[in-house]
């Protein structure tokens, strides 16, 4: 009985069927549209993966040798299939055979116990098979300063951060390259994001994206990018200001869900100020989004798109971050409870989701008093919608001023009143 419900080696057989099936339904989907006949399809991936895992099955009891030779005869038949093509001088690219060699790897990543990362690959596999028209587009619409955009950020983020050290420096440990070096990659990052989606989406519509893809990672991160775009392209504030609007608030529900998650009985209190704030600030980009006037319509063809990478505002976050670590490290060491406002407050310069899930842990544990926890969790939101208000008027231009400093006012005036609420329910 036991021997019949073992899903050894079984189940991994069928999830390398299933990895090379959905690469071949890609395949298969195109031919369909296109008409163009290639040698593979959903079977013919299907099988591919399979072979790979039957291989990499076969190697744990005769050796790799087996592994590479039917590897080796696949590489034979994708070299005969093109072979009569080829002699006709027909030009055909070669996307199909390289995802081909590809899957009957991913077949044998799932025997090798890496079934989850295989899976992933295959997924992205589909996925950039399939967005080859969105793809070559891009490539043809890339100027050269779009090409260096690409390249600066590559070295920052692949070549630069693996080489930093990843421990403590400094007072109390707490400055670590490689995680400082992260905000820089962050920022710069949301920013070349949000270039590429208005490439391909549009201004307007590609900002909106970026916005609320970027406040589900950092709200203030985004709102550094938005704001030093706002003074390098033309015509871009307006969208850019509801773009850093979506960003913060997709940072009220974040910060709830993390109260909910770590310690749930903070959350009727809590909800009082984040769920004030959340509803101002949506309703604004609500009222920005219906008064959206025909000039901003007319204008979208003339809008010119900066240099997405804005190194010196990104290291100038980071180098802040840097400081607000030592000061919330020095007042937790030194002023004791006191220091937990002083920590949100300090907190709140950079960062929410510390703070958030620190405070509402240790009201879990019976260390802070629930009100204590509940009023550090508001003061870090307001702090930190603050902060963004300063960073508006420091590194925005004019029109981004205008609008998000009004919405800024208001979001902080429903979060002041909810702040008091809650205070009062608790006494």
């Amino acid at each position: 009985m036991t021997d019949l419900i073992n899903l050894e080696p079984w189940w991994r057989f069928a999830a390398a069927l299933l990895i090379g099936a959905l690469v071949g339904l890609e395949r298969e989907f195109v031919q369909q549209r296109s008409g163009d006949q290639e040698f593979g399809g959903i079977r013919t991936f299907a099988l591919m993966s399979l072979m790979g895992a039957v291989a990499a099955h076969i190697t744990v009891r005769f050796g790799f040798l087996i592994f590479l030779v039917a590897y080796l005869g696949l590489i034979l038949l994708l070299w005969a299939s093109n072979l009569g093509p080829a002699m006709r001088g027909e030009e055909e690219g070669i996307t199909t055979e390289v995802a081909a060699l590809l899957v009957p790897l991913l077949g044998a990543m799932v025997v090798w116990d890496e079934p989850a990362i295989a899976a992933a690959l295959g997924v992205v596999t589909a996925l950039v098979l399939a967005l080859k028209p969105v793809l070559h587009n891009l490539a043809r619409r890339m100027s050269a300063s779009d090409l260096r955009a690409t390249l600066e950020f590559a070295i920052i983020s692949a070549v630069i951060l693996p080489l930093l050290p990843n421990r403590g420096f400094g007072p109390f440990e707490v400055l670590n390259p490689a995680q400082i070096w992260l905000l820089v990659v962050l920022v710069s990052g949301i920013g070349f994001l949000g270039y590429i989606l208005m490439k391909v989406l549009g201004a307007e519509e590609g900002i909106g994206l970026t916005g609320l893809l970027g406040g589900l990672v950092s709200s203030t991160a985004t709102t550094i990018s938005f704001a030093g775009r706002s003074k390098t392209s033309a015509g871009l504030s307006s969208a850019l200001a509801q773009g850093i609007l979506l960003a913060s608030a997709v940072m009220f529900p974040r910060m709830l869900i993390e109260v909910a998650i770590v310690n749930a009985s903070l959350l009727p209190s809590v909800s009082i100020p984040l769920g004030a704030m959340l509803i101002t600030v949506g309703v604004i980009v609500f009222v920005l989004w219906r008064r959206k006037s025909d000039h901003e319509e007319s204008d979208k063809a003339a809008i010119q798109l900066g240099n997405p990478l804005r190194w010196q505002t990104a290291v100038t976050f980071a180098l802040v971050f840097a400081l607000v670590l030592v000061a919330v490290r020095a007042a937790n060491e030194y002023l004791g409870s006191t220091g937990v406002y002083v920590a949100s407050v300090l907190t709140g310069l950079t960062d929410v989701d510390s703070i958030t899930l620190s405070v509402a842990d240790l009201s879990l544990a019976g260390d802070l008093e629930a009100s204590v926890a509940s009023i550090a969790i508001a003061l870090a939101a307001l702090v930190n919608t603050t902060v963004k208000g300063v960073m508006v008027m420091s590194l925005g231009s004019q029109e981004l001023r205008r609008v998000v400093l009004r919405a800024v006012a208001i979001v902080l005036a429903a979060g002041i009143v909810g702040t008091v609420v809650m205070v009062l329910i608790a006494v």
